[in-house]
């Protein structure tokens, strides 16, 4: 009687053809899948480490440096309730909240720009003389340089580990000779741990202001190695279980047909390449908001594509 297909019987050990195949069962399926006989033996099977995201270049957000002259150089707040640190006046500099009339002698007879006043760091100490004065410019003095939102969102992602796919794949089991392997024309299934799936944030704070970034996941691809497109989805995939049968297509989507062996790739194998794509969106205490460029984490994982055969019983 010939059968073929799910429910087909090969009973251990495999017993050669004389065609020059053998025939292996793969698991309580009774999938029999062809192992042709070649010159020399295959290599032994053997998975590729997880491929980390490369490393991007980030400019850094450095919180900006103000220093008071006392008996040594030391580092002060740039923002006090006295107003911003002018490091070449050595005070904190604010425009008066009443403006003195313009008789005034710190005016200088002058009748543009504004009157501000400057507050010495005491660190709750007095210092010699006076506490501050009052001083006329045309402009506000120049503070601390301001951060940019955006490259503090950047520092604020390079804080953050964000995870590879796990490499979760059906059929998956072992050919005799210990190598992985999927079949020809099933529904190959795959799938990442959920717990690699999920967002991640992240803030930085710099200058008295903060960034927080949100890195979300968006789709996990697979690009199956055998030259053709990549296949993606929109989640982490479903975990295949017994009851979903071999033959049927992952209801998640996630899922990629091989038309062809891997005989005649190197070592009889193909290496898939997993990847999550991740969008990342950033916040500020300033208001400003926006986007960075999509990242992807990877990994890879090699295995055979094996052709199913009918068996013969009875």
């Amino acid at each position: 009687m010939l059968l073929a297909g799910v429910g087909v019987w090969c009973a251990p050990p495999a017993a050669a053809g004389t065609d020059g195949v053998s025939c292996q069962q793969y698991n309580s399926h009774g999938i029999c899948v062809v192992e042709a006989s070649s010159d020399g033996a295959p290599a032994d099977p053997s998975t590729l480490p997880v491929a980390a995201a490369p490393a991007s270049d980030r400019d850094e957000a450095v919180e900006p440096s103000c220093t008071v002259a006392l008996a040594a150089a030391t580092a002060i707040p740039c923002q006090t309730a006295d107003g911003w640190w002018v490091q070449t006046m050595q005070c904190y500099a604010q425009e008066a909240a009443e403006q003195p009339p313009k008789d005034a002698a710190v005016w200088g007879g002058r009748t543009d720009g504004a009157v501000y006043l400057c507050s010495y760091y005491t660190d709750g100490r007095s210092f010699p003389g006076t506490n501050g004065f009052s001083f006329w410019s045309a402009t506000p003095p120049a503070g601390p340089a301001a951060v940019d939102p955006a490259v503090l969102a950047e520092q604020a992602l390079d804080t953050l580990t964000i995870p590879a796919p796990t490499t979760g794949r059906y059929p998956a089991g072992l050919l005799q000779n210990g190598q992985s392997f999927t079949v020809v024309n099933a529904y190959t299934w795959f799938w990442t741990d959920p717990a690699s799936f999920q967002p991640l944030t992240a803030r930085a704070d710099a200058g008295g202001m903060w960034s927080q970034v949100v890195v979300t996941p968006t789709a996990l691809s697979f690009t199956p190695g055998d030259g053709a497109d990549g296949v993606s989805c929109s989640g982490p995939g479903v975990v295949w279980q017994p009851t979903d049968g071999v033959w049927s297509p992952s209801p998640a989507g996630c899922h990629y047909r091989y038309p062809h062996s891997s005989i005649h790739q190197p070592d009889r194998q193909i290496t898939a390449t997993y990847g999550i794509q991740w969008s990342v969106a950033w916040t500020s205490s300033t208001g400003l908001s926006g986007t960075l460029p999509q990242l992807t984490t990877s990994s890879n994982a090699t295995f055979a594509v094996a052709e199913a055969q009918a068996v013969v019983t009875g």
